[in-house]
């Protein structure tokens, strides 16, 4: 005979177990069925009466929920399995949890809690699923960040680290020290994965030694050279990084993978000595790497340290095997974010991934994804529904083991975007639509007219499509530019296709960028109307920044177009108007919404598109003096934005 699954007074929950992760789970549900308007249940070993008993096997994340005489049972594979079959629960009675800020979350208040009568089971598509913090703004608040990756079902907490001043894409590694006595216990009471590191090779043999061994480190062709990556085939400089590398194993002994990477470069870091010379670049970093790997502590098997697939060594080792306790990690940022990794732009990226899939046999194969990250993204990441979609069920039929994705930029969010839970949601079940998950985030969001938040989103990911296109085989616009003069050389990243290519190819650009700033513009009224009361005032603020950028860049490209074109300078004056115009909208919402420790790092990544305008003015409209004032304007903008970075 089954028991009446409503709620009242006399129901319990039932737990048995006193693992950390486990009476975590009992808690939460016990908090949360409580502010959601249901009694107080008490947690207890034995229970007479109906319950909601919980229990949990050695190791695992799947679940199941059943519905039995005596009321509802919740069993984990695992305590992390079990967790997550409490959320589960909580979600079936309408919880969402859609963002880490206060406020975001969406706790239903019905009359009556029933529990759900349907079993369930499940259990993660992708085995790894992970949140890499990626700056110190992130790390400030990573109490909420760890606390809702749980809750959507993440089971990897990343701590990117730089030792280098000033950290602009990563965690200062003194600033995780600070931090991790606050965030370990958080995190392990989650029973979360830690994984800890980033761009650390060079610092494992430290430059100092040069003046006494110039052997140990790179030749650049001409000469040994103390820049960038050390020389893969001397033993004293592999011995040098065996033993630093084996003190950063043990002073931070809480990481399960290690990532000590070589220099963040597209090309040009490699040793070119006699010995090295006929070894490529993701040779020489995994003859690098398996040497760190000999110095993890045999006290810890489990421990491994990560091989970095990324940029020049996207393409896989030709001559040097995987290191047993090696784990390849492959970090496609260079991709179309237009179209997933099955998509025919990517075919090539896909390829290379493919390979690593192949040769990795018995090493776990993860992804480093950019869906959150704010410098790539020019401080305003895109919903990228359809592609996080395609990607999470092109990275499973590959084979990988997991898939983490970067937070990192130039600043906090002022609204997170819907990326985070599209990642979280579809990393569990790549095979959901991805419209699905969108319209879960929307409801959680805007219950009241959450099919126009649905709407909003979808037309600001069409729009920026335009603005993503690119054949990474063709790597258009982000050719590194040699020279001093950031003026008539200005710095190019991945988004900056301003002059690459063919004048017709940039001429159809420049059509697709002014229709994405025309749907953007339509889809603006969405906010003015359906979602004018919602309550998204801060969802509202990012939508805003988003559309303006849109409309500097088809600004910045009708600029360059125009110059190609040797329009005259009447035109050409009246565009870069409109464009400086534009990036000057840009600045005004930072004015308001960037807060005052992270103007300097915004203001400084900003500057790169005053470059580009002023790249035309100076080659186009300006007289000598004037353009000896204009270097010396950006000369003193720089010392201004440095003096207010964090330089500890």
């Amino acid at each position: 005979m089954s028991v009446d699954l409503t709620l009242h007074s006399s129901w319990s929950i039932e737990l048995a177990s006193d693992h950390p992760t486990a009476l975590l789970a009992a808690e939460e549900l016990r908090e949360t069925l409580a502010r959601m308007g249901a009694p107080v249940l008490p947690i207890t070993a034995a229970v007479q009466g109906p319950r909601i008993a919980l229990s949990h096997g050695p190791t695992g994340e799947g679940f199941i929920r059943t519905p039995d005489e005596h009321g509802l049972s919740l069993r984990g594979a695992g305590p992390r399995g079990l967790l997550y079959a409490v959320y589960d629960l909580l979600e079936a009675l309408g919880c969402r949890w859609p963002a880490p800020e206060a406020g975001a979350e969406h706790l239903p208040r019905p009359a009556r809690i029933t529990l759900p009568a349907i079993a369930v089971a499940d259990r993660p598509g992708l085995a790894h699923r992970g949140l890499i913090i990626g700056h110190d703004l992130f790390l400030a608040e990573a109490e909420r960040w760890i606390v809702w990756a749980a809750r959507n079902r993440l089971n990897t907490m990343f701590i990117h680290t730089t030792i280098r001043a000033p950290a602009l894409g990563a965690c200062r590694l003194d600033a995780w020290r600070e931090r991790r006595a606050a965030l370990l216990p958080l995190i392990r009471q989650r029973g979360l994965r830690i994984e800890l590191g980033g761009h650390h090779l060079r610092d494992l043999v430290p430059r100092r030694l040069f003046g006494a061994r110039p052997d140990m480190f790179r030749h650049n062709g001409r000469q040994r050279t103390t820049d960038h990556n050390f020389c893969v085939s001397n033993p004293v400089a592999l011995a040098q990084a065996r033993e630093l590398a084996a003190a950063f194993f043990a002073a931070y002994p809480e990481a399960e993978v290690y990532h000590l990477w070589p220099d963040d470069l597209r090309a040009g870091g490699w040793c070119h000595c006699p010995d090295c010379a006929t070894l490529g670049p993701a040779d020489q970093a995994l003859i690098a790497t398996n040497a760190l790997a000999e110095a993890l502590p045999t006290s810890r098997p489990y421990a491994r340290v990560s091989f970095l697939a990324y940029h020049d060594t996207e393409t896989p080792p030709a001559a040097t095997r995987l290191h047993p306790r090696v784990t390849p990690i492959f970090a496609p940022r260079l991709r179309s974010y237009a179209e997933g990794m099955d998509g025919p732009a990517n075919a090539g990226v896909s390829g290379r991934l493919a390979r690593y899939a192949a040769k990795g046999a018995g090493n776990e194969l993860t992804i480093f994804e950019y869906y959150l990250d704010g410098i790539l993204f020019k401080s305003s990441p895109p919903p990228l529904p359809e592609v996080i979609a395609a990607d999470m069920r092109h990275y499973q039929a590959t084979g990988v083991a997991g898939v983490h994705v970067l937070l990192t930029g130039d600043r906090p969010f002022v609204a997170t975007p819907p990326n985070a839970y599209l990642f979280a949601r579809l990393a569990w079940a790549p095979t959901a639509s991805a419209e699905d998950t969108l319209a879960c985030y929307a409801a959680a969001r805007a219950p009241r007219c959450s099919a126009a938040l649905v709407e909003a989103h979808l037309a600001l990911s069409r729009a920026w499509r335009a603005v993503l296109e690119r054949d990474p085989e063709q790597d258009e616009g982000v050719t590194p530019r040699r020279g001093r003069d950031p003026v008539a050389h200005p710095p190019a990243d991945v988004l900056d296709q301003i002059i690459a290519g063919p004048r017709r190819a940039v001429e159809r650009r420049l059509e697709r960028l002014r229709c994405a700033d025309e749907e953007a513009q339509r889809a603006a009224a969405v906010w003015d109307t359906a979602l004018a009361s919602a309550g998204l005032a801060t969802e509202r603020t990012e939508w805003e920044l988003s559309v303006a950028l849109l409309r500097f860049l088809r600004l910045r490209q009708q600029l360059y177009v125009l110059a190609a074109r040797d329009a005259d300078a009447v035109l050409l004056g009246e565009t870069l108007a409109e464009a400086q115009a534009a990036l000057g909208a840009l600045l005004a919402w930072a004015d308001v919404h960037v807060p005052a420790a992270a103007q300097g790092g915004h203001r400084l990544l900003r500057a790169a598109f005053q470059l580009h305008l002023d790249h035309i003015a100076d080659a186009r409209l300006l007289g000598p003096l004037a353009r000896l004032g204009l270097r010396l304007r950006r000369a003193g903008d720089a010392v201004r934005y440095a003096a207010q970075l964090d330089w500890r």
